[in-house]
């Protein structure tokens, strides 16, 4: 990397810092105002970005960042719903995003609208099948499947399991996935 490059992406990282203490230590932000304000931030790291990949990936910082601060400031489920969606449409930039974005929402929804923990749940499930594929010795999957753990059973002892799904029921192997085992019954005579 060109250290101009380097040094950019250096700026970048402490804008994204200084905004979000900021707007964490205004106690009366509300979403709306660091919504703006991290789109704010946006347009103006857009002007200096210099390839279309560098455009794409500040625009998911931005999402992600969007995505946090709605997890401390989102009253409503339209308003973390909005965050969470230009998340998922703008994509993860890495694993570790995706297990962030889908713990947060876990615990949003365990805060604020327990009929939404089933998202959060499928969420953080795909988050962890995703983990588990990387290689035992992996540093951030040891530390990723430790931080889902701890969330997971924050969320349970504020009551909310997860659900149940066809696949757990009797007849059904986990190695086998949603396949049930087959029984033999006698024909009908």
């Amino acid at each position: 990397m060109k250290p101009s490059r380097e040094f950019f992406w250096r700026r970048v990282a402490m804008e994204f810092d200084k905004l979000s203490v900021a707007l964490l230590q205004n106690v009366s932000a509300s979403f709306a105002e660091g919504n703006r304000e991290y789109l704010a931030l946006q347009k103006r790291l857009l002007r200096e970005a210099g390839t279309e990949w560098e455009r794409r990936h500040i625009r998911r910082l931005v999402a992600h960042h969007i995505l946090s601060f709605a997890h401390f400031r989102a009253r409503t489920w339209v308003e973390y719903q909005g965050a969470l969606l230009r998340v998922r449409r703008l994509g993860y930039p890495s694993l570790e995003y995706r297990m962030h974005a889908a713990c947060e929402t876990l615990e949003w929804a365990a805060d604020r609208d327990p009929t939404k923990a089933p998202l959060g749940w499928a969420m953080v499930e795909d988050a962890e099948r995703r983990l588990r594929r990387m290689r035992r010795g992996n540093q951030v999957r040891k530390q990723a499947l430790a931080a889902i753990a701890s969330v997971k059973q924050r969320v349970t002892r504020k009551g909310l399991t997860p659900p149940t799904s066809p696949g757990t029921s009797r007849g059904m192997s986990r190695r086998r996935g949603s396949c049930p085992q087959l029984r033999l019954v006698r024909p009908i005579a």
